[in-house]
């Protein structure tokens, strides 16, 4: 089962394995072809080599690089020496593959020390999936309204996520646009709609323009936002926004499983969801929306 566009583009699949485990998968769709708006072809083509070993999550030959880059060998040959002449990629002599190494997590350092925020919420997350038996994932919203998957937590008994380092989730994922949009001032709904493009990715999609503002207002009613079947067939999710201090949403926290195991314990499951997030709330001091979910104890705490 899998989330795909009308056009053919995958971003997730539901597999079950041999062990009778399910896994999530998440797939980085290749950009669409088309004019290059003024790119370095070199640039261009290192960043794509990148790009690819990131998403193989396995280390490449040479010709299975140029395979997949669509660059000639000897021209691939000379930006591969380079990335791992700065330790960007790491050459295996024995096995003649290339795959990424410490040298970027090095020049990249300060720009990812200012992400290190969000893994004061790795506990939450694996508290949640102890207590309700789902997996969760936590991403943050990018400038152009995808959603950066930043950490993840699997539940042993309903599926593994297992999305690559990097990945990110379309602005129109259903669970998280509604999450992201669910409690913004109208203006900002509007805002975001103006530049949207709403797909399909199963039957079950409400992409609509008017189905999908409906889905935000029902989200906000509801106090949490759902998504049934409609990113990726088979799988349910449930989600809430983080905010932080200056009352804009940092964070996504979803939580996913097939529908059979989620559906029949929704209440349950977004309970602890709204609990969860109520304490990230707490620990951030956040500015939240005066209709914003919050749990009972904290709401009684506050009265």
């Amino acid at each position: 089962m899998t989330s795909r566009t009308t056009s053919g583009e995958r971003f997730e699949s539901l597999e079950k394995e041999a062990t009778g485990q399910h896994r999530l998968t998440g797939h980085i769709p290749e950009p669409a072809p088309g004019p290059e708006k003024s790119l370095v072809p070199a640039l261009h083509k290192g960043i794509r080599l990148l790009r690819c070993l990131n998403s193989a999550k396995t280390p490449l030959t040479l010709a299975e690089l140029a395979q997949r880059v669509d660059i000639s060998k000897s021209h691939c040959h000379g930006l591969l020496k380079t990335l791992t002449h700065f330790d960007w990629l790491r050459f295996d002599p024995a096995t003649h593959t290339y795959e990424l190494h410490h040298g970027i997590s090095r020049d990249l350092s300060s720009m990812m020390r200012q992400q290190l925020g969000h893994t004061s919420l790795r506990p939450f997350m694996e508290e949640f999936t102890a207590l309700t038996g789902v997996s969760c994932v936590l991403s943050e919203p990018l400038a152009d309204h995808s959603f950066l998957v930043l950490d993840q937590v699997s539940a042993s008994d309903d599926i593994e996520i297992s999305y690559p380092s990097g990945y990110r989730l379309p602005p129109d994922a259903t669970a998280h646009m509604r999450a992201y949009l669910g409690w913004q001032r109208e203006f900002e709904i509007d805002s975001w709609f103006s530049i949207a493009t709403l797909k399909a990715y199963t039957g079950k999609t409400a992409s609509g323009a008017n189905d999908a503002r409906m889905a935000i207002r029902a989200t906000r009613e509801r106090g949490y936002a759902r998504s049934m079947g409609e990113f990726t067939d088979g799988i349910m999710a449930m989600a809430l926004p983080v905010f932080g201090q200056d009352g804009r949403v940092r964070y996504i926290f979803d939580c996913v499983g097939r529908v059979e195991t989620v559906a029949p314990r929704e209440e349950h499951i977004a309970g602890v969801l709204v609990d969860c997030v109520t304490r990230i709330h707490d620990l951030f001091g956040s500015i939240l929306p005066p209709d914003f979910p919050r749990a009972r104890s904290s709401q009684d705490a506050t009265a």
